[in-house]
């Protein structure tokens, strides 16, 4: 599984995508910023350690990214991954039709939120 933190904004994951193309521009892709997860506690870790900032977190099952055509890359440090596509529209699009889903995030700390 791969998760991400807040909702499926398509505004938010271009301009996100973008800065990414910009950084590595050399790598050819556009990619989102996620995190991989092979069970429930582990998506639990995740949030209560990387996603904190978040209100919600979207999960996804690696076989409907690659269905969808989205390439999983591991990268920077585990359990880091991007999740890329050659081309901006397709990226978003497809991830936003991707089969997912949006949870709440209980270890959500934010100014307007949180423990």
């Amino acid at each position: 599984m791969s998760l991400g933190g807040d909702e499926l904004d398509p505004i938010l994951l271009a301009e996100d995508a973008s800065r990414f193309q910009e950084r590595f521009s050399q790598w050819g892709r556009f990619g989102i910023s996620a995190f991989h997860a092979s069970s429930d506690d582990e998506i639990d870790a995740v949030c209560q350690t990387r996603l904190i900032r978040f209100p919600t977190v979207v999960i996804f099952r690696r076989k409907d990214l690659e269905l969808e055509g989205i390439e999983i890359v591991p990268t920077f440090r585990t359990p880091h991954v991007t999740l890329c596509h050659d081309r901006l529209t397709d990226l978003i699009d497809r991830l936003i039709r991707c089969r997912h889903t949006t949870l709440a995030n209980k270890y959500n700390q934010t100014e307007s939120g949180g423990h």
